[in-house]
This record gives C-alpha cells, structure tokens and sequence, in this order.
C-alpha cells in the first residue's frame, strides 16, 4: 500500500484547512494526510521534525512574520519544502518568499485540485534533488559521514556559537596508524572496508551535539562541544582509540589499525578556524612520535595537566580498591564547658607515592570522574563504625560531623544510601552533622534543599562549611535546615591584624545567633586567637590550638586524656 503525502497546513482559518482538505480530495491517484496548524510560533518546531513531505503557509499573519519563519527553517537547514499561499499575485511577497527559503507560492482563489497536486509533486520533487546535490557536495562518498567542506561551515558555526555563549570546545585531528600498510598488504579494498568501519565507530563515540568528517584519505576531524573540563576530552580520545584498534574480519583477513590524535581546544589553542585546525594538526604529529596510539594537546603545559589528571583518576581507581582511603578526627570544643561535643571526620589517601594526602589535594578530580560518590559513601560508613566505637568507650555524647560534596547531592540514592547505614550499624541521627561548603550548596540551592528536607526530617544536622567566603544569603540560612555554620579558617589568620576582618566576622556571628544557629570556628592556632572568638560570642572552635586531626586510636587517647585533665586546661596535650 503507498504511503499517503503527509502535508502540514499552517493556517489560522479553520475554513481554509476545510476548503484545501476539499481540494484535495479530488486528486485521485494520489493519497494526502493533512494536518492542520493555526499557531504560527508553533510551526517550526512540526516543520523541523521531518515528519511532513510538504508544508502549505499562509502568508499573511498580521503583525507576525513569515519571513522569519522561512529564514529560520533556511538557516536550520530544513529538508521539509514549504509552499507560500497569497491572497493576490505580488511581484514582492514572491521575491521575499522564494529568497528567504519558500519552494514556491500559490494565490488561494486559484486553486485547483490538478494545480494544487502538480505545485505539491514539484516542491517534494525540486526540494530532493536539492538535498542529493548537497549530499554530493558535503558528505563523503565512502563513509556517507560530512566532508571538509561541511566540517569546516560547522567549525565556523562553532566558533560563533562558543565565541557568543562564552564557552569551549575541543577540535581532534585524528590520523590512522598502520593505514598504509594494510592498503600495500591486503589491496584498496580492504583499506576501503577499514575507513568505512573506522567512520562507524567513530560516530559512536559521539553525543548528539558533536559531529565528525573525513577530510582525506585516513584523516579524520571530531568537534566536541559543551567541554566541561579537559579530563573528559581525554577520556574520550581514549575510547577513541580503543574502539579503532579492535581488529576486524575482512574477507578471511584480521586486519587492525590503529590513530594518533591531536586535540586543540577553543579558544587556547586559537580564536579562528585556521588556527585551530593548524594547532590540532600539530599535536597530532607530535602524538605520532610516541610509540603506539596515543593523543596529545596542543600546548606541553595542557597536555600534562591532563595526563597527570589520568594518572590520579587512575591512581584514586585503585586507592577505592586497594582500601587506601583513612579518616582523620578534628576535635570540637564547647567554650562554655570547655568539652569536646564533637568531632569532624576528614578524608585522607596514603598514597603509595606521595605518601599521605589531604583531600584538597584529590577532591577535584573525584568529584569531576564521579569516584567521590563511591568515596563518599565509604567515608560516611567508616566514620559511623568509628562513631560506633568512641560511642562505647566515652558514651553518646560526642556529634561527628561529615563532609559532603556536591555530587554527592546529585546522587539520587543519598538519602536511601545513609539512611541503610544508620540501620545497619544502629546510629541515631541526631549523632550525625553532615558538613556542606558555602559555594556547593549555592552552586545548585534547589538540589541542596531538596536532599536536605528528608535528611533533616529523618533527624540529621546540618553546618554550613566556609562560612564568610561564598555567596550565600541569611535568607537561605533561615529557610534551609541548617543549624550550625562554621567560619572558615582564612579568617583565623587575620584577627589580631586586620581590624575590618574582626568587625566582619563579630557581625556574622551576631547575625547567625539571632537566627538561632551555633557558631564554630575552623582554624583556631592561637590562644589570642580563641580569645577574641570566646569575646566575640563564638560557641564552639576547633583547630590545632586545641587538637590536631587524629588517627581514631590518637583521638581516643585524647578524649581519655580531657577527661582526666582539668576541665579548664586549654591546650590538650597528646
């Protein structure tokens, strides 16, 4: 059975739809599905969706312009023909309408069903033998992927757009190793089959929003857009170059190859097409020059930024594995009581190498691979088993608050996750403050408050970490279930100097009490430094004045230690 010639009518008067439906119907050899559109900002979207063979417009619109309509169906390179319907012959409205994109128009009082059909043929006819004369031009004819021509009008479109949006991305120059030699041993045939398949799989390395073209003989170019870090551009060149050295089977034959790739990325390695195809060119060439398949960034300073990035992802992979995370414990003093309440867990990597690190030291790049949502959740369990212990030995006094980034908040298992531990190893809630930075919870405040709301509900405290430095509003204080802020260390450094910094900080911890929430101070190294906190009304510090981070066996040794000693003492020998 033929399939029936889908039209999209675009028209606001019902009674036109019905008399071109009418019209319609008298063609007899030829079936028509019409489908009826009368809001004109809703037309492109249908037009765009290459769900029509053809499409019939009305021109006239009042105060809303076709013109546009046509010049963005142009500019978005529509494969759907639209013919123009006009009340009246104008030598103007045909010139506008047929330069802005229109295949051509009809006068509606004019209209026969054997015109209507023959103009409806020609549209769909003239506008196919315009897209396989533009598939000829752009695309290549072995790999049916875009050509050097297309590629280069796409890169300029890039440009544009990155240069407009103030955003990056990432040109590959990627150039088949071993392609030669396949051609010399096994025929052009053979080499044929292998760019063909090598096109593939490098289409499927692709988003939606990338592209990729074949520039000559083995030489292949990708444009990545919406980079959001260099790690992953590398990861992707490393797919890359998995997935073209997997042999494949050709007419008897095991035949594998395999690429080297150059990476330029907008707008380091150049503001223009040219500058940027040059610079891919020559950091493909300088991958050549390693053994094997491999990549490499334009600039020496970015390409081992980003192999040093590899390397502790890598190294942090097995860390995971290998059990080579540790946590730390901060005391936290109660300046009323002078009592320890509680205490922050801080991640540690005894690294194999570097020997043992902070987690500023690696927290980026667990958290740009995703790893820090596996770590997280260790970290969470161990600090609870530890909590556990101190618990049994001091009693159930002692809050351990820890940190959270913000992947972990986009993590739609958190809630689950930490309420299964609290079962699991019998923690109550209200043992537990879960530490969040000012910038990460105003990077994303909706997501924030939406993970918070249960977590407070199941009985969890909150502090907000960095206190002072981010962006965060006392309205967000008095709306999110926080309860504790932390002013952060750097102001530590610049009490007994800096006059305006102590005004700042008497101010915060003003504000944050008439809020009701406890103040605590990070960073305290000094006796003039607690002091003044203790004047200014701070309610809780912690900092190597009272206590350095701890091992769990060291923290026990100086909880046992405060207990023993004069309630008084400040500094807590260990």
């Amino acid at each position: 059975m033929k399939k029936a010639t889908k039209i999209l009518f675009i028209d606001r008067e019902y009674g036109e739809y019905l008399l071109i439906a009418d019209i319609l119907s008298q063609v007899r050899h030829v079936d028509y599905e019409l489908i009826w559109c009368n809001q004109l900002d809703a037309a492109l979207p249908q037009i765009l969706s290459n769900e029509f063979d053809v499409a019939l417009l009305d021109f006239f619109w009042g105060e809303l312009s076709v013109r546009d309509l046509l010049n963005a169906a142009k500019v978005q390179a529509n494969i759907t023909p639209i013919v123009v319907m006009t009340d009246e012959m104008e030598i103007e409205v045909d010139r506008d309408v047929i330069r802005a994109g229109a295949a051509d128009y009809l006068i509606k009082g004019q209209i026969s069903h054997q015109l209507l059909e023959r103009t409806l043929r020609y549209a769909i006819e003239r506008k196919q033998t315009e897209q396989y004369l533009a598939r000829l031009a752009h695309y290549d004819q072995l790999t049916d992927i875009p050509n050097r021509i297309l590629f280069r009008d796409r890169l300029e479109h890039v440009i544009h757009l990155a240069n407009r949006d103030k955003t990056s991305f990432a040109l590959m120059f990627i150039d088949l190793n071993g392609f030669k030699l396949v051609n010399d041993n096994f025929g052009h045939d053979v080499g044929d089959v292998i760019i063909r398949i090598c096109a593939e799989r490098l289409n499927a390395c692709l988003r939606r929003s990338d592209s990729v073209a074949r520039i000559g003989g083995d030489e292949f170019t990708l444009l990545l857009t919406h980079i959001e870090n260099n790690t992953d551009v590398a990861h992707i060149a490393e797919k890359i170059i998995e997935l073209i050295s997997e042999p494949s089977e050709i007419n008897g034959y095991e035949v594998s190859v395999g690429c080297s790739i150059g990476i330029a990325l907008y707008p380091q390695a150049g503001h223009d097409a040219e500058s940027l195809l040059k610079n891919a060119d020559m950091a493909m060439y300088k991958a050549k020059q390693e053994e094997g398949s491999s990549f490499c960034f334009f600039t020496d300073a970015m390409n081992k930024n980003v192999h040093r990035q590899l390397k502790l992802e890598a190294n942090l992979r097995k860390a995971l594995k290998k059990g080579q995370f540790f946590l730390q414990y901060q005391p936290r003093v109660d300046m009323q009581t002078n009592e320890i309440i509680g205490l922050e867990s801080l991640l540690r990597w005894d690294n194999p190498e570097s020997g043992a690190l902070n987690a500023s030291e690696f927290i980026t790049v667990a958290e740009d691979t995703g790893l820090i949502t596996a770590i997280g959740y260790w970290a969470i369990r161990q600090a609870c088993e530890d909590l556990k212990r101190i618990h049994a030995q001091f009693g159930s006094g002692l809050v351990m608050s820890i940190n959270l980034s913000m992947r972990q908040f986009k993590d739609e298992r958190l809630v689950q996750e930490i309420a299964a531990i609290f079962e699991e190893l019998e923690i109550q809630a209200g043992d537990v403050e879960l530490e969040l930075t000012e910038s990460s919870m105003m990077e994303n405040i909706d997501l924030v408050s939406l993970c918070m709301r249960p977590l407070a509900f199941f009985g969890i405290n909150f502090a907000l970490d960095n206190f002072g430095t981010g962006s965060s509003s006392f309205l967000h204080l008095q709306r999110l279930p926080i309860s504790t802020v932390k002013l952060s260390s750097r102001f530590m450094a610049e009490l007994q100097r800096n006059t305006s910094d102590r005004r700042l900080v008497a101010a915060m911890i003003t504000l944050a009490h008439n809020l009701g929430k406890i103040v605590v101070a990070d960073g305290v190294e000094t006796f003039e430094q607690k002091s003044w906190l203790q004047e200014a009304g701070c309610d809780h510090m912690q900092g190597y004045y009272f206590a350095p981070p701890q091992s769990l066996e060291d923290v026990c040794k100086t909880l046992h230690a405060h207990q023993q000693h004069n309630k008084d003492t400040d500094l807590i020998t260990i």
